[in-house]
Order: structure tokens, then C-alpha cells, then sequence
């Protein structure tokens, strides 16, 4: 997915306008379709930084290179995942290979 078709999938998501996100920004809405429409990048950090924030969502997420939207959840299972016992690792990523092959 590209950066604009993921804002685009936030946006609709939380099912706001993209003036409602302009606003927010403080930029225009012609602008807000032309990232989605991947015709223009933010050119500030600051932007991009913001609209992350404002969809509660890493910046990997935004960008398209993680599928998790925020990385509260891998640092939870991070941590979670150094505490096991390494027996109890091997099992752990067993289990989620079995749930992967579920789907």
C-alpha cells in the first residue's frame, strides 16, 4: 500500500471528510487529496509526523513498510516475548506459525 492509499484507508476508517482532516492539519483539502492520490509527499516531517499521530499509527505503519498500525502493540509483545523461557520462545513462534497457516 502506499502512503496515500493508507491515509486515504485512515481517513475512511474513522470515516472523516478530507476537509475534516485539512482542518486539522491546518492545510487544504486540495492538498489532503493530492497525498492521497499520491500526486504530492508531505515535504515536512512535521506533517507526517502529525498525521501519524492524529491516526494514532506508527510511522512505519503510514508508510506502508509494517502492517501494525501502532507499535505500542509490538513493544507489548516485545517485552512480553523477552520474559519467556527459551523452550517457551520456540513454542511461542510455533503457535503463531499455526495461527498464520490458519487464515
Amino acid at each position: 500500500m502506499t502512503f496515500g492509499e493508507r491515509l486515504r484507508y485512515l481517513r475512511e476508517e474513522k470515516e472523516l471528510r478530507q476537509k475534516d482532516v485539512a482542518e486539522r492539519m491546518k492545510i487544504s483539502t486540495r492538498m489532503i487529496g493530492y497525498y492521497e492520490s499520491d500526486k504530492h509527499f508531505p515535504s515536512d516531517a512535521q506533517m507526517v509526523i502529525a498525521l501519524a499521530k492524529f491516526f494514532d499509527v506508527s510511522l512505519d505503519y503510514l508508510f506502508g513498510i509494517s502492517n501494525v498500525k501502532n507499535s505500542n502493540t509490538m513493544n507489548e509483545f516485545e517485552n512480553l516475548f523477552a520474559e519467556l523461557s527459551e523452550e517457551n520462545k520456540k513454542s511461542a513462534i510455533d503457535y503463531l506459525n499455526y495461527l498464520k497457516d490458519m487464515q
